[in-house]
């Protein structure tokens, strides 16, 4: 047979004895039987029309075989070995033997793929029929770069009649580039300290868990998408200037508390209830007398009630009549007093006097229980350097309060933010989540409105709770509406619902001092706020040594009909884990919340628990949300 005398000469003097190389096929002698009668055998298949034997009776080494029947000029007919991933560059070498008593002339190819299953390259070899018994093909190809995998085939060609028995398919490949790489260069591991990660979900809102990138390749801040209005707040005790909503979730529905203003009894805390994150109702709760009746929705009036942020204490050891709380103005002094409830409707004073002092406080003053930290965490009002800012402070009791001080937003500019939305995040909650009002006060779009400002809301991360990175890119953006571009709207809610599996719910308010005033839903994918992307050139993350526990790895992902991911384990310095390569990785496209990645040979991902290993992750157009280890 003819052999390609450049690629012979390369195969010989620079990648050694073809002999020796590994066999890439499997079942190449057809050992493995069919799993039934009529069917192909173990890890081959037709690609095209015909039809084909297993037989037994005898083939170039051992019993069996299988014979292509092409009994006619119309169609082709093709056998080849399941896909392997490619080494671009990778000298490759096909063999097989053919044996057909017909004037045919079957063909050998290799195959080569990319990322979506197209053939970008081949080469053929044939054999002259009739044969005298069994004759060897072999052809030689050098893998492309785009090549992501390769196989090796035979075939008998539509013009040829006849039928041809095919035995011992050989593939090897000598040299190349590490599969599944697309040719970029690996990103270098940088200085990071290993990071034990256990069964954390992880999210990419900071930079923390990356240690490195390639060009092209980037932190991306997703949006909100707006959805429906799910609540009008125009009743007589709301008005224009309702603001400052809290989301507090419970067993069975969530409440809403806001701010708004009653015919003689001036601000008023507002409560509201919804089951499914988007209808809402007012319950007539008949506290408080307003426009001579008691059919309203408020729960508190007074000083108070200009900024009354409950939140639900989930300590169970906490006192009944304290299971919910909040941080407030009180009558007389200046500072945060501190409220309690049995029921989040019938409110006290905890304490006589002010629980914090040092701040201006005139904003949405908020305060949760930090399970992990195993404190109570305060996030309120005070301006600095000339713009209004957030301060921070932290107690055991509620009642006794640390010295405040300022949050640190590293090299992030000056900005007013009006509120600071701070909360930890219900699905990893050693990461914290803010969304503040961001008020930019000098800009007056539409000057028929006599109040100049406009707003948008922000996002911020932190893992300590002080330290915090915060994108300027704007989160929520104002819509085309104008009356959302007048001052003091877009103002984000405290608080966050998951109203289903694939999506979270975040909620803000829209046309502030307009009659109006409206309250606004917005959905966000489940963990979607920031992704690693890639477009349509790929590039490669590489995270911090990670020290995990369990046997999985389980990614939050979304890629183009185009896109992919590959993922690869590697040791500190940053070379791949055997059984864990990308060429060893799953080829994954698709979108899905939740993904176990898969590696060939399915191997054992547990073994490497409790060590430090590295996640390498090549991304071509798409976006990878977050990751998790665990069972």
């Amino acid at each position: 047979m003819r052999l390609n005398l450049c690629f012979a000469f390369i195969l010989a003097s620079v990648c050694g004895s073809v002999a020796m190389a590994q066999n890439l096929v499997t079942n190449p002698s057809f050992e493995q039987p069919p799993a039934a009668d009529g069917e192909l055998p173990a890890d081959w298949t037709m690609a095209r029309g015909g039809t084909s034997e297993y037989r037994t009776d005898g083939g170039h080494d051992g019993d069996s075989y299988v014979r292509l029947l092409d009994g006619g000029g119309d169609v082709g007919v093709s056998l080849g070995c399941a896909p392997v991933p490619a080494r671009p560059e990778g000298v490759y070498t096909a063999t097989a033997w053919f044996r057909t008593a017909d004037a045919c002339q079957p063909g050998l190819y290799i195959n080569f793929f990319d990322e979506l299953g197209e053939r970008v390259h081949h080469i053929y070899e044939r054999a002259a029929g009739p044969t005298d018994g069994w004759v060897q093909v072999t052809a030689t190809a050098i893998a492309p770069e785009e090549a992501v995998t390769v196989s090796a085939m035979a075939y008998a060609y539509i013009g040829d009649v006849g039928d041809v028995d095919v035995d011992e398919m050989g593939l090897t490949v000598e040299g190349g580039r590490e599969p599944g790489t697309f040719g970029i260069e690996p990103a270098a591991p940088g200085d990071k300290q290993p990071y034990e990660i256990g069964d954390r979900l992880e999210l990419f809102v900071d930079d923390f868990l990356v240690d490195a990138m390639t060009p092209g390749i980037e932190r991306r801040l997703h949006h909100p998408i707006p959805r429906e209005i799910v609540m009008e707040l125009t009743e007589p005790w709301e008005g224009e200037t309702c603001a400052y909503m809290a989301l507090v979730v419970e067993e069975e529905k969530t409440r809403l508390y806001y701010r708004g203003t009653a015919p003689g009894l001036g601000e008023v805390t507002c409560v509201a209830e919804t089951t499914d994150g988007i209808n809402f109702t007012k319950p007539q709760l008949g506290l408080f007398e307003t426009g001579g009746n008691t059919d309203n929705n408020i729960i508190w009036k007074g000083r108070a009630a200009h900024n009354f942020t409950p939140f639900r204490d989930p300590r169970p050891d906490i006192p009944a009549d304290e299971r919910y709380k909040a941080l407030a103005y009180g009558e007389g002094e200046k500072g945060l007093f501190a409220y309690a409830s049995a029921d989040g409707v019938n409110w006290r004073l905890l304490v006589d006097g002010p629980v914090i002092t040092d701040g201006a406080f005139d904003s949405q003053n908020l305060a949760f229980w930090d399970e992990i930290a195993g404190v109570y965490r305060d996030y309120h009002r005070k301006g600095r350097d000339g713009v209004r800012d957030v301060m921070t402070c932290t107690s055991e009791d509620f009642r006794t309060w640390s010295e405040p001080e300022f949050l640190d937003y590293g090299d992030a500019p000056r900005e007013h933010l009006y509120t600071n939305g701070v909360q930890q995040y219900f699905r990893a909650p050693h990461i914290f989540i803010g969304i503040p009002a961001r008020f930019v006060p000098a800009r007056h779009k539409f000057l028929q409105h006599k109040d100049p400002g406009v707003s948008d809301g922000v996002l911020m991360s932190s893992r300590d709770g002080l330290h915090f990175e915060r994108w300027v890119e704007g989160f929520i953006r104002p819509g085309t509406d104008w009356q959302v571009w007048t001052d003091r709207n877009n103002y984000p809610a405290w608080g966050m619902l998951p109203t289903s599996p694939e999506e979270i719910s975040l909620y803000w308010t829209e046309h502030y001092r307009h009659e109006t005033m409206r309250f606004r839903r917005g959905t966000i994918r489940t963990d979607g706020f920031v992704s690693v992307h890639a477009g349509g050139q790929p590039g490669e993350m590489l995270t911090r040594p990670l020290i995990f526990s369990g046997s999985k790895l389980i990614v939050n992902y979304a890629t183009s009909a185009i896109g992919v991911l590959r993922f690869a384990l590697c040791d500190e310095a940053g070379e791949t884990i055997e059984g864990f390569s990308f060429g060893e990785s799953e080829l994954l496209y698709g979108n899905e919340i939740e993904h176990q990645v898969s590696w060939e040979g399915a191997p054992d991902l547990g073994a490497l628990a409790g060590r430090p290993v590295r996640l390498r992750v090549l991304i071509k157009d798409a976006d990878l949300y977050s990751i998790r280890f665990g069972e």
